[in-house]
């Protein structure tokens, strides 16, 4: 009885995930990436930003590698977005706020704009290896 349940539990987590997936794949914007802007804080509802944003294409790739997501083109295309973004030196833009609490009080969050880039790009490297996107 105990594997039962497990095997039940187990099969409403993948169709949890599934759902997921499909709905961060259903938001990717036309250039691989995905943005979204703080106004989502306050309504509880997915606004979409009009650029693709590097946090949030980072967020959204990593929750799609986590579920080791079987559509390698959606991630690709991401990392490519996420590349494109990356200045000369190294580093990604502050593109906006990046949350909201007590829908009053907007929050910034300065080094999210390098350390979730680098860690999705590291974790990307790491499952797939180096691909050259030039």
């Amino acid at each position: 009885m105990f594997e039962f349940f497990i095997n039940k539990i187990i099969k409403s987590f993948r169709n949890v995930q599934k759902r997921s997936c499909d709905y961060l794949v259903s938001k990717q914007k036309v250039d691989g990436g995905w943005g979204e802007t703080f106004a989502s804080c306050d309504t509880c509802e997915y606004t979409e930003s009009e650029v693709s944003q590097a946090v949030q294409t980072s967020w959204a790739l990593m929750a799609l590698m986590a579920a080791r997501y079987p559509d390698r083109d959606v991630i690709d295309r991401g990392i490519k977005c996420l590349i494109s973004q990356q200045d000369l030196k190294g580093h990604w833009e502050m593109q906006g706020i990046t949350g909201v609490f007590n829908k009053s009080c907007a929050i910034d969050y300065p080094n999210y704009q390098n350390i979730f880039p680098l860690w999705c790009l590291g974790r990307y490297n790491t499952m797939y290896g180096n691909k050259d996107f030039e």
